[in-house]
């Protein structure tokens, strides 16, 4: 009889511990967002994409001078060939003496610059759920002769921050 309770309870515990695993593995594995409006249940995170939109609108509000969206470790480098490519073309106006370069270039209007960075998942439950996880507006005034290097300095400061935030909190694809 004690042989047998003792093999019962080995039965009891190995059970457990075998069920005890997989209901952990249930538990962790349900990759949990949290938005506004409360908890997103992701399930298995199949592909994870990290996208940054730079907007940059002068004074009239209404026509962007610059709109761009592009994955967050790209976006540095589309927006300063955008802005190079605006002095290529301001320049062929230009006479020799007047000519710029990125570096001395500067915005002579109020501008805007709104930055948004959003994570798109594709998972087991939300077939293509996007959370925003950061969205700024800087302003400077003409007189502050914003140049397009500063731009592109603060932008890349602006994109390894998103990125750290992004690995730290909102990355459920651990990469090794």
């Amino acid at each position: 009889m004690k042989n047998a309770l003792i093999i019962a309870l080995g039965i009891i515990t190995g059970a457990i511990v075998i069920g005890g695993q997989s209901f952990y593995h249930l538990l962790t594995s349900q990759n949990i967002v949290n938005v506004a409006s409360g908890e997103v249940r992701l399930g298995e995170v199949y592909d994870e994409q990290l996208t940054t939109t730079v907007t940059i609108i002068g004074d009239d509000n209404e026509t962007p001078i610059l709109t761009i969206t592009d994955a967050t470790d790209q976006i540095v480098k589309d927006v300063k060939q955008e802005l190079a490519q605006m002095v290529v073309d301001a320049n062929k106006t230009l006479s020799a003496h007047e000519k710029m370069r990125l570096e001395t270039a500067y915005f002579d209007t109020n501008v805007n610059i709104e930055l948004s960075t959003e994570v798109e998942y594709h998972s087991q439950y939300q077939k293509d759920m996007q959370l925003t996880i950061d969205e700024t507006e800087l302003s400077h005034h003409a007189s502050e002769q914003y140049h397009f290097a500063e731009a592109v300095d603060m932008l890349n400061t602006y994109a390894s921050k998103m990125d750290t935030i992004y690995h730290q909190n909102d990355s459920f694809i651990h990469k090794t």
